[in-house]
């Protein structure tokens, strides 16, 4: 009887803190998902419009967009349309290419741009939801229930990762398809090789090469942990006889198989669900890793602005990603990993088992070598680092575990009656929270977060180009109230889509090339953030508007994000 009272209270337990990591994943990245635009995400709702046509017109060669490829974000906001406008395709005519004139088509059929992009970000927020599900389940069998939830928490609670994938976007889903795929993998080596574990990181890591090109890193990444085994094995049984070639060779296929399968898995994967891949693969390919080759090799294609400096077209700095990593991660997450180190340090003092040995291992090696991966490419952003982010949650994850089981090792030593079975939960509760007060505070804005350890975003715009789009909906909504703002001129940096998908009036937006004289043609301006930390469009234009005031001002945080200019006096 107590043995079962014992069973049902472990198994409530367990439900309870499933159902936590539920809420943890759900409610930031599926509530108030119509606060801002991204820069990026006008592009990839028309895209997502566009693959929706091809499909239904069987125009396969047209499920091409981008090179990006971005193929798993185009399903999310196709099922986005087949929600909220199954008709569209019935109505327009053909490949839509101008963004607004995507959004003025729209308009013109009873729809906003604004809520079939909702509805995209939903389908994609669900999706990056049901992957780091999966994750967790698999985190469970490779280091037990305490550690996976721990660490899945962490990953959940992330502001970077929850702003990144929340977003009808690439980066979010990118990064919790690869940390599953590589889990999956992890799994089936550890765990009894089981096929169903290898074909999940199979599925997981051809979903994730329709996402981002980046993630063919997973290719020689799961060949290097395949011949790891195999010298582990080969050290586990002693020395092969290389003179018996059939022995080692055997050995090597043995090893060297599995990953083939994967591959074989991913590659059926990627055909499958992209029928661009049916008609023209060569073509499409050559698109996807010329696309690819040109990043890497061209660098950014406008002006940014990294650690004080503004960064030429084609420019990049080599300690970008060591810096930025250090700015978007929390402080949580950085006091585990220092935490791990030292104990790897000293493995005696600390008693590391061998499952979280591996674990650490693999994650950091992980890290290590995806870190200096996009380092070679010179196209830099913040964000093509999320890929490490959730393997740093569990490195941190591993740190505060093993810093709690010694800690309680040694209050078990000295107070023998402690509810020990106590201390753990709420030690390991104590750092989740930590962590919630970072998505509390930045929450829906989550994209603001910046390491308070280094002085949050107040001393976040001396070292990081800041916002994608953030506050201009708050400027937006100003303009909205103003008498008469349906015949308003506006001119707006990010005009379209962070701006546009808000705004009642006539929006133009400001590009590289505007000059103040255009600018002063409207009736209000809205200038942002980093403008003056890349100095765009010119100093001209950034002079004459810091000897005026703004009549209103959009902050986030400690942060003015964007400010409106009333241009009528100046005229």
């Amino acid at each position: 009887m107590k043995n079962g009272f014992v069973a049902n209270r472990g198994r409530w337990l367990q439900a309870s803190a499933l159902l936590f990591l539920i809420l943890a994943l759900c409610l930031p990245r599926l509530t108030a998902l119509d606060h801002y635009v991204t820069i990026d995400e006008p592009t990839w709702l028309m895209n997502s419009a566009n693959f929706y046509q091809a499909l239904w017109t069987r125009n396969w060669k047209d499920t091409y967009q981008l090179e990006h490829p971005g193929v798993t974000i185009t399903w999310t906001g196709t099922l986005g349309f087949l929600w909220k406008f199954p008709g569209y395709v019935k109505l327009v005519d053909g490949q839509l290419k101008k963004e607004n004139k995507f959004r003025d088509f729209l308009t013109s059929k009873g729809h906003t741009a604004l809520d079939l992009l909702v509805a995209g970000r939903t389908f994609t927020a669900l999706g990056v939801i049901l992957v780091l599900l999966l994750a967790f389940t698999l985190m469970v069998r490779l280091a037990g229930w305490g550690l996976a939830l721990m660490a899945s928490l962490l990953i959940a609670l992330d502001p970077f990762f929850i702003a990144l994938s929340r977003l009808l976007h690439l980066d979010g889903l990118v990064a919790a398809l690869m940390l599953l795929s590589l889990l999956a993998f992890l799994s089936y080596l550890d765990r009894g090789r089981r096929r169903r574990d290898l074909l999940l990181s199979g599925v997981a890591a051809g979903l994730s090469w329709l996402t981002k090109s980046p993630a063919f890193f997973l290719i020689p990444f799961m060949g290097l942990l395949v011949l790891i085994e195999l010298f582990i094995s080969w050290k586990r049984v002693g020395v092969v006889d290389l003179r018996n070639r059939a022995t080692w060779l055997r050995s090597i296929w043995a090893a060297v198989s599995s990953w083939l399968v994967w591959l074989i898995i991913g590659v059926i994967v990627f055909i499958l669900l992209w029928p661009a891949m049916w008609v023209d693969p060569i073509g499409t390919l050559s698109q996807v890793f010329g696309g690819a080759t040109n990043y890497a090799l061209e660098g950014n294609s406008h002006v940014t602005f990294f650690a004080g400096q503004v960064i030429d077209v084609g420019q990049s700095i080599w300690y970008y990603y060591p810096v930025s990593l250090l700015w978007r991660i929390t402080p949580p997450m950085l006091i585990g990993v220092l935490l791990l180190a030292v104990a790897c340090l000293f493995p005696k003092w600390f008693g590391l088992s061998l499952d979280n040995r591996r674990m650490a291992w693999f994650m950091s090696l992980f890290t290590l070598l995806f870190i200096i991966f996009i380092t070679l490419s010179q196209k830099k952003a913040d964000r093509y680092q999320i890929p490490v982010q959730p393997a740093l949650c569990i490195l941190a994850a591993i740190g505060w575990y093993v810093l709690f089981e010694r800690l309680g090792n040694w209050v078990g030593l000295r107070f023998p009656g402690a509810p020990m079975r106590l201390l753990m939960p709420l030690l390991a509760g104590a750092v989740v929270f930590w962590q919630l007060l970072g998505v509390l505070q930045t929450a829906p804005y989550y994209m603001n977060y910046y390491d308070p350890l280094l002085g949050g975003d107040r001393a976040a715009p001396g070292v990081m180009m800041i916002g994608r789009g953030e506050g201009l909906d708050q400027a937006a909504h100003y303009l909205n109230s103003l008498p008469n703002a349906r015949n308003l001129h506006v001119f707006a940096w990010y005009g379209e889509g962070p701006f546009s998908y808000y705004f009642k009036g006539k929006t133009w937006s400001i590009e590289t090339n505007t000059t103040l004289d255009d600018i002063l043609k409207a009736d209000y301006t809205v200038l942002y953030v980093h403008q003056w930390q890349r100095q765009l469009p010119s100093k001209e234009v950034l002079d004459f508007f810091a000897r005026l005031t703004p009549v209103y001002v959009a902050r986030i945080g400690n942060l003015d994000y964007a400010k409106v200019y009333d241009l009528h006096n100046l005229k």
